[in-house]
């Protein structure tokens, strides 16, 4: 059975009209995925130009140690350690941070007074999780002043907490947040 000429000639130019559609929507999305992926590069190079996450883990564990000095200066040998932590952290803060290092340094410090104002407002709702912050800091301060004097390695953030880093800096943070919080 054969189909009007009129009739077979709007259904081969609806075929066309699908298949230019098909085409136009094939180029739109494309276009759209180029534009996405180009967009995606530009903003993940400038948020990894911004700051590492080793940087900010560093600069957390420098505010951490800050605490630790301020509120426990009763022993000289801990005040010396907990100093010696601040120092490193900030130091690895440095060393990650883009740009001039005197600048990088400066900008540590301000960045660990505001973490230190933070702290403060929170304490009240967040000390509980400034303690455990307090032992996994710890534990990777451990790791560093293991290396002696001068570190010559990053050691891995840590996920597992030894025993004796957490018998350590479990009563540390005990101690030194309740007295920082005065």
């Amino acid at each position: 059975m054969q189909l009007p000429t009129h009739t077979s000639s709007i259904h081969c130019s609806r075929r066309r009209g699908n298949a230019w559609r098909s085409a136009m929507l094939t180029s739109f999305a494309v276009r759209v995925a180029l534009a996405c992926g180009l967009i995606t590069g530009v903003v993940c190079q400038a948020h990894a130009a911004a700051e590492s996450r080793l940087a900010q883990q560093a600069l957390h564990c420098s505010a951490i140690f800050s605490v630790f000095a301020e509120s426990l200066t009763n022993d000289s040998k801990r005040l010396n350690e907990f100093k010696r932590g601040v120092e490193i952290f900030t130091e690895l803060y440095v060393k990650e941070s883009e740009g001039e290092p005197t600048a990088a340094k400066r900008d540590a410090e301000q960045r660990r007074t505001a973490l230190l104002n933070e702290f403060q407002q929170q304490i009240a709702q967040r000390e509980p999780y400034l303690r455990e912050d307090g032992v996994v800091c710890g534990a990777w301060a451990e790791a560093f002043f293991a290396q002696g004097e001068r570190w010559t390695f990053v050691p891995v953030y840590p996920k597992v907490i030894s025993m004796s880093a957490r018998q350590k800096y479990t009563p540390l943070g005990a101690e030194a947040f309740p007295r920082w919080r005065r």
